[in-house]
């Protein structure tokens, strides 16, 4: 099996700030939390006014392997578990956190949350991350 080369190209759908149809996030750390805002566009939806929660999921998987890919660690999602707690709307703000939990080996856990401008919980995350070497 080769190696797998992991290139930033500036168009990750989550990320990249060059995709035209991206969601581009930005993240910032407070303390050991990654943290990022996002509004869901109409455009995000999957039933009327209500966020997909494949989008949903993708942002809270982007925000866990971020904490590692910006401690120059490259990753790729291993395995990704989401419970959702409640709808996140169109046009309003969310709220993301992730954090690393631990690891062993070439393997990193890390949790991750979103919430609504209350303070509501919209959904938690945890996932496991595999490390590519020189990735």
């Amino acid at each position: 099996m080769s190696a797998i080369q992991l290139r930033d190209n500036r168009r990750c759908f989550a990320c990249g700030p060059d995709n035209p149809i991206g969601l581009h996030l930005e993240f910032e750390w407070k303390g050991n939390r990654l943290c990022c805002r996002w509004i869901p566009l109409p455009d995000h939806q999957g039933y009327a006014g209500i966020t997909h929660g494949g989008l949903i999921a993708t942002v809270l998987d982007e925000a866990m392997a971020r904490v590692l890919w910006d401690r120059r660690v490259p990753v790729v999602t291993g395995s990704f578990e989401m419970r959702l707690r409640a709808q996140a709307h169109s046009g309003a703000p969310v709220f993301v956190e992730a954090w690393l939990e631990g690891g062993r080996g070439r393997v990193s856990r890390c949790r991750s949350i979103m919430t609504d401008a209350d303070g509501a919980t919209v959904a938690e995350a945890s996932g496991s991350y595999v490390h590519i070497p020189g990735g």
